[in-house]
This record gives C-alpha cells, structure tokens and sequence, in this order.
C-alpha cells in the first residue's frame, strides 16, 4: 500500500457523491440524516480541495471534524 493518502476525483467518484446527496434528502429527518448530510457535505468540501483537519489521518467518534 503506498504512503500517498490522496485519492483522484474521477467523474465516476463525483457521480457517487451526487447519488448520495440526494438519497440523504429522502431519508426522515433524525440523527441519520443530520450525519449523512455532514458527511456528504464533508466529502463535497474535500472534493473541492478543502484542506481535511488534521490532514485526514483521523475522525475521532463525536468529533466536529463533520459539519453540516
């Protein structure tokens, strides 16, 4: 496995992230849906070249590194 941590933002990775944008606007609103739109949000904030807190090593459980 090689050290290099990026990923490429291929039109097939941009493709997922918009299915998953809108299968979150379907689910019922609750904790679910609060944490599925802070990730996607996250992942959409990555995409754009956002820098990942901590470089992206971690993601602490009950952290604010996801924002919706």
């Amino acid at each position: 496995m090689t050290n290099n941590k990026s990923i490429e933002i291929t039109p097939n990775v941009q493709k997922c992230l918009k299915i998953l944008s809108e299968a979150v606007k379907g689910l019922p609103s609750g904790k679910l849906k609060t944490d599925a739109e802070g990730a996607v949000n996250y992942l959409d904030r990555t995409f754009q070249g956002e820098p990942q807190p901590g470089g992206g090593e971690n993601c602490p459980e009950g952290s604010l590194i996801i924002k919706t």
